[in-house]
């Protein structure tokens, strides 16, 4: 076995061992042409351009944007 052999693991993604559930609010900031959630245990993100602008968010805690 040769050390690139040994580097090497073989994944079953079909028996993970963490599977990600977003929880139901999420805390989005903007950063570039995304809006990141940072409330998740695993930060994701939604790409709205470079046209959008996120200037604060509704009752529900979904964010409004604006065209700029």
């Amino acid at each position: 076995m040769n050390k690139d052999e040994k580097d090497t693991e073989i994944l079953d993604f079909n028996k993970a061992d963490f599977v990600f559930r977003p929880n139901e609010s999420h805390k989005w900031r903007q950063k570039g042409p995304y809006l990141v959630c940072k409330s998740c245990d695993i930060e994701h993100a939604v790409w709205i351009g470079v046209e959008k602008q996120m200037v604060g968010l509704n009752e529900k805690g979904q964010p409004i944007l604006k065209k700029v």
